[in-house]
């Protein structure tokens, strides 16, 4: 071969920079892609004034210590016999099994992924400890459920995930 037949044969391996070049393009598009979907999606914040309540833990300690010192037991049970209709029940009693009727109890209903949906139902007292109501949801999937129940200067909390179809 001459070195002019080498000079005048094109070189074919001009294209494989190229597929670097796009390799990366790809990349950076796919990692874009998942930046402006992160950004715009759930924060993961699942309450208002995370710092300030971080600030109040020790307080939440010595409240679930004051519940368990009361010893009230609750028997909660959710029904859903229809599409996003639901009936809550609940059975409280003291530390020796007796009947509590006297409470003020209201439960709150969220959604753990999704804001503006929550909604609070107070139960109404059916004698024997039993409080009962009936719950609508906007909205099927799962819920985050949480029951308030005080009587007098005693309080208790207890929370539950129900699923609604």
């Amino acid at each position: 071969m001459t070195a002019l037949a080498a000079r005048a044969a094109p070189r074919r391996s001009r294209w494989i920079p190229w597929v670097f070049v796009g390799g990366f393009l790809v990349v950076v598009a796919a990692n874009a892609t998942m930046v402006v979907f992160a950004v715009g999606s759930f924060t993961g914040l699942t309450t208002t004034e995370p710092y300030t309540k971080g600030l109040r833990f020790n307080d939440r300690i010595r409240e679930a210590e004051a519940q368990r010192r009361l010893g009230w037991q609750l028997a909660a049970r959710f029904d859903a016999p229809g599409a996003r209709h639901g009936a809550v029940e609940i059975r409280l009693t003291d530390r020796g099994g007796a009947p509590i009727s006297d409470a003020a109890i209201a439960v709150t209903f969220a959604r753990p992924v999704e804001k503006g949906h929550d909604f609070t139902i107070a139960l109404r007292a059916g004698g024997a400890g039993r409080y009962a109501a009936a719950a609508e949801f906007p909205l099927p999937g799962i819920w985050d459920v949480t029951y308030r129940i005080e009587r007098g200067a005693d309080s208790l909390t207890a929370r539950e995930r129900v699923r609604v179809e």
